[in-house]
């Protein structure tokens, strides 16, 4: 007789890393594609009924529930904390007994064997002058921790996978790879032309949605369309998202003085942090979505812009190119004069969109994650 799977989440709403929230809001959207007989219950696992309330508002998933940590208890102290610049949720007293199938995507106790460990990225690794030293030894600790003490890791792309045995080939671990779609409803009470207005957009433009961090290289961005501004092309480029970085908290303010010392503000447009579906409309909008990362794990942007079919001129790191073949440009990511070639041509000729059947992407991401519950059930039975 089939025993639906039971999934523990810990999951905090943290717009300070947005992608990670969105990422559990996919997930769990994903699991909608799951048969009924078949789709397991899953508990979110939050301090705040505030985070589970996002969860069921966004995804409409129908099993879905509601536990604070307080409440869970085949477990009572050896927590493992995320440090506080990676921190969602760390559960740290549990008194009422609970029995997970498995625990995704952080851990709880290392008594927990059923724990699969998302690892987002290694950019650290390759990336380190973007952290100090604090951070970078609080980093390596914990992917150690993953490894040595859990059976089951989790990544976004094999990109990442191929990162993780490289800087940690010591790892006797399972391995996953479980590439993320994320789920959006185009609003069909927001008009392109209301949106356009409301944020003063202009009917041709280039849009650049990352969150305000440094390794998201909005920099060249600014170079490209200076250079076009010396050759006398005038385009409009539209960068949204969270203007901070614990990192470098006057990275934003440098880029703006940047912008305005190169006289390019009538081309450089700051929307700030906007609602999802006004982003989703300005993401249909746009001529082509410009995705300039350094580094990546795997691509909420890239994926927003596949689906609804959009183009993209892309930054050539591994996890870019093994995410789209379709409906995308190249550039190398400090090439500025490269990536100003691409605007200027899509700034004259309409990019060829080829329609994506992004559905598939969707049912993957589904069947990849259920594969991993799968895979960790029949690993903990043999135990």
């Amino acid at each position: 007789m089939f025993k639906r799977p039971v999934i523990g989440v810990p999951f905090n709403y943290d717009e300070s890393w947005i992608g990670g929230t969105y990422y559990i809001k996919n997930l769990i959207s994903s699991l909608n594609e799951v048969a009924d007989s078949e789709k397991p219950d899953i508990w979110i696992i939050s301090h705040s009924k505030e985070s589970f309330d996002f969860i069921s508002g966004s995804t409409g998933y129908p099993r879905l529930n509601w536990v604070k940590p307080a409440n869970i208890a085949n477990i009572d102290g050896g927590i493992s904390r995320r440090t506080k610049f990676l921190s969602w949720l760390t559960p740290r007293f549990f008194k009422n007994q609970m029995r997970f199938d498995l625990v995704f995507p952080y851990p709880i106790d290392t008594r927990m064997q059923q724990t699969a460990c998302w690892i987002p990225d290694f950019q650290d690794k390759r990336l380190p002058d973007f952290f100090n030293a604090d951070e970078l030894a609080a980093r390596d600790a914990q992917h150690r921790q993953y490894f040595q003490n859990y059976k089951h890791l989790v990544f976004s792309s094999e990109a990442v996978k191929a990162d993780f045995n490289e800087f940690f080939p010591e790892a006797n671990v399972n391995q996953y790879v479980v590439r993320f779609a994320t789920f959006e409803n185009r609003s069909v009470e927001k008009s392109k032309a209301e949106v356009l207005q409301r944020y003063g957009l202009p009917e041709t433009f280039f849009y650049c949605p990352n969150q305000f961090w440094i390794h998201k290289n909005h920099e060249v961005v600014i170079d490209a369309v200076c250079l076009l501004k010396k050759r006398g092309v005038d385009v409009t480029v539209v960068f949204s998202g969270k203007e901070h970085d614990h990192r470098a908290p006057d990275h934003t303010s440098r880029l703006k003085s940047k912008v305005e010392m190169l006289g390019v503000t009538d081309n450089i447009r700051f929307l700030g942090f906007i609602p999802r579906d006004d982003q989703m409309v300005i993401f249909e909008a746009a001529t082509c979505v410009v995705q300039p990362s350094l580094f990546e794990g795997w691509s909420t942007v890239i994926e927003d812009a596949k689906s609804v079919s959009q183009y993209v001129i892309a930054s050539a790191i591994p996890a870019n190119i093994e995410q789209a073949q379709k409906n995308i440009d190249f550039f190398e990511p400090y090439d500025a004069e490269r990536l100003s070639k691409l605007l200027e041509k899509y700034s004259q000729v309409e990019p060829q969109r080829e329609e994506l059947n992004y559905k598939e992407a969707q049912v993957e991401f589904a069947n990849s994650f259920m594969r991993l519950v799968s895979s960790v059930k029949a690993t903990n039975s043999k135990n």
